[in-house]
């Protein structure tokens, strides 16, 4: 973005545009900024683990947003621990690529036949 602003100001200093369309150039330049902090405002992700058909989650875990990065360190190596067992080698990486996103929907929907885990953002 910062690129952006400079482009936009070495135009107003050649004397391309004018100081008003700078000033809705900047405005526009940093509004999708200010749209994904809102983007993610509200939601949650949420991590469920089902074992054996249980209509009840083991794990029911609800983290707002906001909070996933600071808190997913300490969630992380349990979740992939516990699915490893499972024979489930999940990459972490593309799930903390999903949250930064903060698109709502499932990220992550394993069934084996008898436990499940499910992680999605609401």
């Amino acid at each position: 973005m910062k690129e952006e602003k400079e482009r936009i100001l070495k135009m107003l200093e050649d004397g391309k545009i004018n100081a008003e369309a700078a000033a809705k150039l900047l405005d526009a330049v940093e509004k999708p900024q200010n749209h994904e902090r809102n983007a993610k405002a509200g939601k949650t992700l949420k991590i469920r683990v089902y074992e054996k058909d249980s209509p009840r989650p083991k794990v029911n875990l609800n983290i707002p947003i906001g909070w996933s990065k600071f808190l997913m360190p300490f969630v992380e190596s349990k979740i992939q621990s516990k699915l490893k067992e499972k024979g489930v080698n999940l990459d972490m990486d593309k799930i903390k690529e999903e949250m930064d996103r903060a698109h709502i929907g499932k990220i992550v929907d394993i069934d084996d036949g008898g436990d499940k885990v499910e992680i999605y953002i609401e």
